[in-house]
């Protein structure tokens, strides 16, 4: 891996004195102080408001706060057949028995009663043995609240002494005196919990925050025994799994209550897969980072060298430091006798040879300059093995240690991007059989070991250990018409293509076709005469599959620059054919996606023209399959589609005058400051297997679309839409299906998005009434899963997954809402999942057959697949629309990407914001236009 360049900066040789301290610190190398950080969690007296924001409690709760989000639950779906599956949730079969009193916790420097403390002080308060003697058998959040069964009463507070030692943590507090303020406020009403989740109640704060309580009390304890990351927690003692270049993965156990149907509280158990950087010394991972596996490599790579400004840099060295900076760190080597962890800060451009202090022998008293490496000898008699290495400084005020004697401390996340050979052993990792993912949730409940957990003892809530098995349905699959003849796929969820033609194909003939090779050396490096066999073989196997091809493709050799590449195929096709090309086909050596995305910028912007890219070393195998799937590809930019599905159940067909609207919003690669892409599709036919697709820049890691942009995109597409499908006519029903919100956003979905949606499609539609909307949220990112139980072997396949068509509506579903999950895909690896279904709105009104064996029945007509897909097409071809339309940014022709592989994140990107929402008023940058000329090219699938 090369690192990144950045700008250099200039440091300055650093002088120490004995004790390690800088006596200049004004200068680059100056340690920085951290002063006063505003606290985070004080929002105000209001009391909800101030639970919320201060609580950590999932945000599956949020969903039940607003009624307007909710739409009751029509029934169960009654059709297919009925299938027995073992989930990975665990029902809570006792409630804490005890009074529990719910107290607001303040802690302040002691004297400035009005003066935020840090997380890391107020960390350091609630462990002291002061609070630990007074306030016994109480759970605190970290901010604000804490409970307990006991009856604390007294609110004068404690002040707090903090132990030198832990003192050495707050940097840049200058005391160790605190108030510790405990009052309590309300008795929390577990009662009500148990009537809301029996629907005798609505949802309120009280509910919430019985809920809240919940939730600390279930993680309290393991988040004492385990390293808790977000919702799991790891355990350092287990055996990881190896990563390329000094990672490890650790699986860690996920568990999170889910109020469900039925007037139940589960508890949901997961394995978590994370990556940990090793525990191994500091110059260890700047060897593999640098791939120089040499200390002395090593540290001439990490030295400055001066640029043609005169400043001192090293991209080696930046980009070694962003990997490293703010780890947790300590002293290992021979004679240490420092056993606490440092955080670091930075690493310096001076060695240990050039970092020197005024040190005072304690046996002569004599004070002289020496050394850091001279340091570690006098005093530890220890050789540093490659004083040529740079000192590392830690944000504890002037402390520094050469970068060979620190090692990683204790279990920490690596939150950098994996390379693509660690992305590969991560997924073999991470993908595993549903014996085998089940077994390791069974491993990860039994190390929580809910039954002989002290606190939830304390407390009286009693956590079941057998699984949660329920009753799901297995819905009949549609039939798959192409033009001349039916497919049943059953319960495989596949097909093949031999002797099958498209529904529909290209409209207008093609007869003006080139395709490039691109001229490289290598294993994968092509001839024009192979290219040419393999462009008439194509010809023959799209024309067998239905297509209208007239003439044979104009085939030529191009080199050089990739976008002067485009052009001169370009300009070589339509001059052969004397046309405007219809279609470019691109073959390329490999994978890189950099000169894939300069293609498609300049086939979509520059030329309106369709375009498709092949791999060489898929064209020299001649293989049928390969042309048949890019056929489908290019049957479907020419306007074509593959194949629709028809439901065996007339309940499930799609009503007249129906429009699909799939939203989803991509967010560029950690440390880019390029914007997020908000994308649509729309459906262009009937039967919602076509579709046109749009997309525009919105606010930086906003989730929600803007509605300058919604309006934008949506307004050409209906338009098309009504002069196309619906003849003149607009929609009257409207199915939104959004993808990549949270349960908290729900309603602001309901409240900015769809608004704009209804009045698009109402304006100048001459109807008295706006387009009835159904808008479902569909979410993968959840961690339920379910395999068949032992005593139904038909639930399965082969390898132990659920069958294309599971339904599960039942028992681990919301109380109060309608959401189901549905498994519409073969799990060709790892365990299937399914996708969370969550209808918000219906204003349209189905019944479960209608709604849910109609987006099964679609998730049947994919166009670019033989198989069903698992997440419903109109969302999946938005987010194909948001990923295709990146290279569409408007950034010089020869700049590197904004984001994915080839984007250099910023080296300060752990200081800077580029990993927040961008709420600023300023609009970002416009993507380029699509060319729009005869070809259609912007109105067709594009995309695919």
């Amino acid at each position: 891996m090369s690192p990144p360049k950045s700008t250099p900066r200039v440091i300055p040789k650093i002088q120490v004195d004995e004790k390690g301290k800088l006596p200049d610190r004004s200068g680059p190398i100056a340690l920085r102080d951290s002063g006063n950080i505003e606290d985070p969690y004080y929002i105000g007296p209001d009391a909800k408001e101030r639970l919320l924001l201060a609580s950590k409690a999932d945000e599956l709760f949020y969903q039940y706060m607003d009624n307007k989000t909710s739409v009751a639950r029509p029934g169960f779906n009654p059709t297919g057949r009925e299938v027995q599956l073992v989930t990975n949730t665990y029902e809570v079969n006792s409630f804490p028995t005890k009074v529990v009193y719910q107290y607001d916790v303040t802690i302040v420097k002691a004297g400035q009663e009005i003066t935020a403390v840090t997380p890391t002080a107020r960390k350091l308060v609630w462990a002291s043995r002061a609070r630990t003697e007074k306030f016994k058998n109480i759970i605190y959040d970290g901010a604000k609240l804490a409970w307990s069964s006991i009856s604390y009463d007294d609110p004068s507070g404690m002040v707090v002494q903090i132990g030198d030692y832990a003192k050495k943590e707050l940097v840049g507090d200058t005391t160790n005196s605190f108030r510790l303020m405990v009052r309590k406020s309300k008795t929390i009403n577990l009662k009500v919990l148990e009537l809301w989740l029996q629907k005798k109640c609505g949802f309120d704060e009280s509910v919430l925050e019985a809920l809240n309580f919940l939730d600390h009390l279930l993680r309290e304890y393991p988040s004492h025994v385990y390293t808790p990351i977000k919702r799991a927690f790891y355990n350092e003692d287990e055996v990881g799994a190896n990563l390329h270049n000094n990672l490890n993965v650790l699986k860690g156990y996920y568990q999170a209550l889910r109020p469900v149907i039925n007037g139940r509280l589960l508890v949901n158990v997961d394995s978590v897969p994370c990556v940990f950087w090793r525990k191994a010394t500091l110059v260890s991972h700047a060897d593999t980072f640098l791939n120089k596996h040499d200390w002395d490599k090593t540290a001439k790579a990490l030295r400055p060298v001066p640029s043609e400004y005169g400043e001192l840099g090293s991209d080696a060295h930046m980009f070694v430091e962003a990997k490293m900076r703010h780890l947790d760190v300590k002293p290992v080597f021979p004679g240490c006798t420092v056993t606490r962890s440092f955080k670091i800060y930075r690493i310096a451009y001076s060695n240990a040879n050039e970092a020197t202090f005024k040190y005072t022998d304690p046996a002569t008293g004599v004070t002289k300059e020496i050394s850091v490496r001279e340091y570690f000898k006098r005093k530890y008699n220890y050789e540093l093995h490659s004083p040529n290495l740079p000192v590392v400084e830690m944000t504890k005020k002037d402390t520094l240690y050469p970068m060979e004697c620190l090692e990683i401390a204790g279990l920490q996340r690596y939150n950098h991007k994996l390379d693509d050979r660690q992305t590969a052993d991560m997924l073999k990792i991470a993908v595993r059989r549903p014996e085998v993912r089940f077994g390791d949730i069974f491993h990860a409940k039994g190390k929580l070991n809910h039954g002989k957990d002290p606190v939830l003892q304390h407390f009286g809530m009693g956590i079941s250990d057998q699984p949660v098995k329920t009753k799901a349905r297995l819905l009949p699959s549609p039939t798959i018409q192409f033009a001349n003849q039916k497919v049943e796929p059953q319960t495989q969820g596949r097909w093949d293509l031999r002797g099958k033609k498209f529904l529909d194909t290209n409209r207008v003939p093609l007869t003006s076709w080139g395709v490039g090779v691109f001229k490289q050396g290598g294993r994968n490096a092509l001839s024009k005469t192979q290219a040419e066999a393999w462009a008439k073989a194509f010809k023959n196997q799209y024309v067998g599959h239905g297509g209208n091809v007239k003439s044979d493709p104009h085939v030529m050799e191009v080199t050089g620059d990739t976008a002067e590449a485009v052009l001169r195929l370009f300009n070589g096709t339509g001059n052969h054919f004397n046309k405007r090309p219809q279609l470019l086909v691109f073959m390329v050596p490999n994978k890189d996606s950099w000169p894939y995305s300069r293609i498609k910028k300049s086939c979509d912007c520059r030329f309106g023209v369709p375009s498709q890219v092949v791999q060489s070393a898929q064209i020299s195998r001649m293989n049928p399959q390969y042309m048949s799937n890019v056929a489908m590809k290019v049957n479907a930019k020419l306007g074509g589609v593959t194949c629709r599905a028809v439901s065996k159940n007339p309940e499930a067909n799609i009503r007249p005058y129906s429009m699909f609207i799939g939203a989803d919003v991509s967010h560029a690669s950690p440390g880019s400051l390029a914007p997020s892409l908000s994308a649509i599709s729309v459906s262009a036919d009937k039967v919602g297997a076509k579709y046109m697709g749009r997309c525009e820049t919105g606010h930086r890691r906003v989730e929600i679309i803007d509605g300058q942009n919604m309006k934008e995109m949506l307004v050409p597409l209906v338009d098309q839409w009504t002069k196309t499908v619906g003849q003149g006519r607009r929609p009257t029903n409207v199915y939104y299906f959004r993808d990549g919100v949270s349960t908290g956003q729900f309603a602001q979905v309901l409240e900015q998005e769809v608004p704009v949606i209804k009045d698009v499609i109402f304006h100048g539609s001459g109807d008295k009434e706006p387009p009835k909307v159904t808008v479902v949220i569909a979410n993968k990112r959840h961690h339920l899963r379910a395999v068949p139980a032992k005593n139904d072997k038909q639930a399965g396949d082969k390898n132990g997954n659920l069958l294309p068509g599971t339904l599960i509506e039942r028992d681990v579903t919301s109380p109060h809402g309608w959401d189901f999950l549905l498994v519409s895909h073969v799990a060709l690896q790892g365990t299937s999942q399914p996708v969370h279904y969550h209808v918000i709105r219906d204003e349209i009104g189905h019944t479960p057959v209608q709604l849910q064996n109609m987006i099964y029945n679609h998730c049947y007509q994919y166009v670019r697949s033989t198989t069903s897909v698992s997440l419903f097409p109109a969302i999946y071809y938005a987010h194909l629309i948001s990923n295709r339309a990146r290279p569409h940014e408007n950034v010089p022709g020869k700049a590197m990407p904004t984001t994915g592989p080839y984007h250099k994140p910023s080296t300060n990107s752990s200081k800077s914001k580029s990993n927040q929402p961008d709420t600023s008023d300023d609009a970002p940058p416009r993507l380029l236009p699509m060319q729009q000329n005869e070809t259609r090219n912007h109105l067709e699938m594009w995309f695919v």
